[in-house]
């Protein structure tokens, strides 16, 4: 079937694939987010540089998975500190995924299959959005798709080498992302279920337990460097990452919402998180805990919720399963839908969306045999749905689930061209009416509040604008979200909206805005911290320390506001409280050298 595959087709897709996502990156470039590392990607770019300037081994496990940053240190180290320029190696990743995509529509669904799966991949409005972020999200769907590719290889041929090789790669997939290791097991189910339809006599004997161990032996090799690490870090077992307890807790718990709610006192900072969800767990422990024993703590948590609550579990994981399979690309880290509806680029052309893909995607899974070789892209599918369902859904979480569902759809636009020719309503008919409830559900409204999502989009414009300095806009931004969804702004924007307009020479609008917040989230050490910031700024030093000392007193980790009251108490001459705050400020931050010099002095002072 290799000899059928039309390599030129391939390579024009590659092309027409590459140039698409050129030209996104090329407006991309003018846009207000390309500096402004959001979420994910700012804790991805701050690793690789701990990690280039020789941090190898972090100071406990991996909390996030570990390939990205160690790549993007590695691009650094030989290419220089150019983070658009890694970019410029996702979109041709990217588009070696369609090529990828094309040949496993072909060995499905035969070679006719593979050009709309490759042009389908190509003008995939999601894919072409995450070339141009620096998250992981494209190496995930380059790696899988060259998973699944390996796993029909395995089919074909099944010999050691192919099993080592999907072995590897499927640890490739899970250094990007930990939960593709359920699809190992799925995968060898399907080939065993293969291998039942040969004869017994040309069934190698062995040859099973081969194959497991020359795929096993490739997972171990890829994932052995990311255990080896963690527990030098930590003395502790953690196979990947400890994040998948509170990840896990993070979508079963009173306040889950099925989408990216984090959980009351915990931030959605990747650093921020991952130390406040440690703290919360040894103090509920009474003890210092290793990474394994957070992760299990938060397990337990999450598990307590289902059985106290089995009901309303039920209900959320159908809830997620909609968000899953309907048309709407729910934002995490950047607002996809927001940045198609104001910004000028590629995303805005008439191209294909979920809608598309998950309607015929739904219509082609009724055209595969779970023992035929097309019966591989629904196990793997249902497979990644059960290891997403127990978590939270979004849209780049869905993200990985295209690899199975874009050779589905390209399979069932050929299949239904043939029967169309043949002239079988029949055969038009059966699979459409079976995949009519999966239709239903991915055209359907969005089952999430689309206003709030928008306001969202402006809230996080908020931050961008006041970061790069545009105040007026940043300004702008947060008052077109207020007006839209006043409930959407989060701390951090109206802390970032007060900047601004401290900024612009409005200190008291900005000193009223922070009441305001206050008012709204009583419970927020960052706004209380930067509104003594500010106070102390103005001059106003001892309304400042009352501000901070709320800051500390709300901050399950205050480091910022010890630092911040050892400046303030120091200015008020109170020296014996400068001196206290200034150690434990000094403790925090041991790299700063300035405030080591400046506790010293006042230690030495009094």
């Amino acid at each position: 079937m290799s000899a059928e595959f039309p390599w030129k087709r391939a390579v024009a897709v590659f092309l027409l694939a590459f140039a698409v996502r050129a030209a996104f990156l090329a407006q991309w470039a003018h846009l207000p987010y390309i500096d402004s590392f959001c979420t994910d990607a700012w804790a991805y770019n701050r690793w690789a540089l701990d990690i280039l300037h020789g941090r190898l081994i972090r100071h406990t496990a991996f909390y996030q998975s570990p390939f990205y940053p160690y790549f993007l240190a590695a691009f650094y180290k030989l290419a220089g500190y150019h983070p658009q320029a890694v970019l410029w190696v996702q979109a041709f990743a990217d588009s070696c995924a369609c090529v990828v995509l094309m040949r496993v529509a072909q060995r499905c669904f035969g070679a006719r299959a593979a050009l709309p799966a490759g042009l389908l991949c190509a003008f995939y409005r999601p894919l072409i959005f995450n070339t141009g972020l620096l998250t992981k999200e494209t190496f995930v769907v380059l790696a899988l798709s060259l998973f699944v590719l390996s796993v029909l290889r395995c089919d074909a041929r099944a010999k050691a080498r192919d099993y080592f090789l999907c072995g590897a790669l499927a640890g490739w997939c899970a250094l990007l992302r930990a939960n593709v290791l359920l699809l190992v097991p799925a995968a060898l189910l399907w080939l065993w279920l293969r291998r039942q339809q040969h004869p017994p006599e040309k069934r190698a004997r062995g040859g099973k337990w081969r194959a497991a161990i020359a795929l096993a032996a490739g997972l171990a090799i890829a994932i052995l460097p990311a255990a080896a690490h963690n527990f030098i870090a930590s003395r502790d077992v953690v196979l990947i990452n400890y994040t998948g307890g509170f990840t896990f807790f993070t979508g079963n718990n009173p306040e889950a919402t099925g989408t990216v709610t984090y959980p009351s006192g915990i931030d959605s900072d990747p650093l921020l998180e991952e130390r406040q969800s440690t703290l919360f767990a040894q103090k509920a422990e009474g003890r210092t805990l290793k990474p394994s024993e957070v992760s299990s703590f938060w397990f337990r948590k999450g598990t307590a919720f289902i059985i106290n609550n089995p009901y309303k579990w039920l209900g959320l994981t159908c809830l997620k399963f909609w968000y899953f399979w309907n048309w709407y690309e729910i934002p995490d880290n950047y607002n996809l839908p927001f940045i198609t509806k104001h910004f000028d680029t590629v995303l805005n052309w008439p191209l294909a969306s979920f809608a598309l893909i998950g309607s015929l995607g739904a219509v082609g899974l009724f055209f595969c045999r779970l023992n035929g070789v097309s019966g591989l892209l629904p196990v793997l599918l249902a497979a990644y749905l059960a290891s997403i369902l127990p978590f939270w859904i979004s849209g780049r979480y869905r993200l990985p689930g295209v690899v199975f569902l874009l050779p589905l759809a390209a399979g069932a636009l050929m299949r239904l061209a043939d029967a169309a020719k043949r002239l079988e309503p029949g055969a038009i008919l059966k699979p459409c009416l079976a995949a009519v409830p999966l239709i239903l559900l991915c055209l359907s409204r969005p089952p999430v509040n689309v206003k709030f999502s928008e306001a969202a989009g402006w809230g996080q414009l908020t931050g961008i604008y006041c970061d790069r300095g545009e105040y007026r806009k940043a300004v702008e931004a947060f008052l077109r979200a207020s007006a839209l969804e006043p409930e959407s702004l989060s701390p951090s924007d109206i802390s970032k909206a007060a900047v601004s307009l401290h900024r612009l020479g409005q200190s008291e609008k900005a000193l009223e805005l922070y009441r305001q917040g206050n008012v709204i989230y009583p419970q927020s050490a960052l706004l209380y911290n930067n509104q003594g910031s500010l106070l102390f700024q103005l001059g106003r030093t001892r309304e400042a320390v009352e501000m901070l000392k709320k800051a500390v007193e709300t901050d399950p980790d205050p480091g910022l506001e010890y630092r911040n009251l050892f400046h303030a108490y120091s200015k008020l001459g109170k020296r014996d409280q400068a001196i206290k705050y200034g150690e434990l400020a000094a403790a925090r931050f041991p790299e700063d050298e300035q405030l080591q010099r400046d506790v010293r002095a006042i230690i030495k002072a009094r």
